[in-house]
């Protein structure tokens, strides 16, 4: 695959999905429907992303609760000043090549693997057939990360999306399969 350009998620109410699009710098768009488990499941693996990204001289636990509310209060500060960096005003441009075709593929499996340069690779997988595998820096795990957030609240999914250490209550996996 090209080098991406655009990424869109919507939600479409009548299959209680998020549309997935991405398109590339050559012109292919390729279409998947996320499911509500699905979407938690890849907020938890960029969080995890995010996490290792962080993660350098300073591995040592917290000593405090109120350590690990400054920790999360930094997290949102950087996610917000690199949201504020992407642009999110331009029109998604459609295109007529789809080489997986024109219907969504349901994604089904989300996985991290390292990348060239020693970047994450995200894949994201149906269960039968060809995904995308799209290497991360940190400004897309953002814009993906905030791409969900709208999305899922105006799916009213009623997720817990935040940058905190693992999956609230127990109610998502961290990562997986769908």
């Amino acid at each position: 695959m090209s080098q991406m350009h655009q990424i869109q998620m919507s939600y479409v109410s009548t299959e209680d999905r998020i549309l997935f699009r991405l398109n590339t710098k050559s012109r292919q768009e390729f279409r998947f429907w996320m499911t509500r488990r699905y979407t938690g499941i890849l907020w938890n693996t960029l969080a995890r992303v995010l996490d290792e990204a962080g993660k350098g001289a300073q591995d040592a636990p917290p000593a405090s609760v109120q350590d690990e509310l400054v920790k999360l209060t930094e997290k949102e500060i950087e996610h917000q000043k690199a949201v504020a960096q992407g642009d999110f005003n331009t029109a998604y441009e459609e295109s007529s090549y789809l080489p997986l075709g024109e219907q969504p593929t349901l994604l089904f499996s989300v996985g991290v693997k390292p990348g060239p340069n020693s970047q994450a690779m995200l894949c994201m997988h149906p269960e039968e057939g060809e995904g995308i595998e799209l290497v991360l820096n940190e400004q897309i795990v953002h814009s993906l990360c905030k791409l969900i957030v709208d999305t899922a609240l105006k799916a009213e999914w009623n997720l817990s999306l935040s940058f905190g250490s693992g999956p609230s209550e127990g109610k998502e996996p961290s990562a997986g399969l769908n």
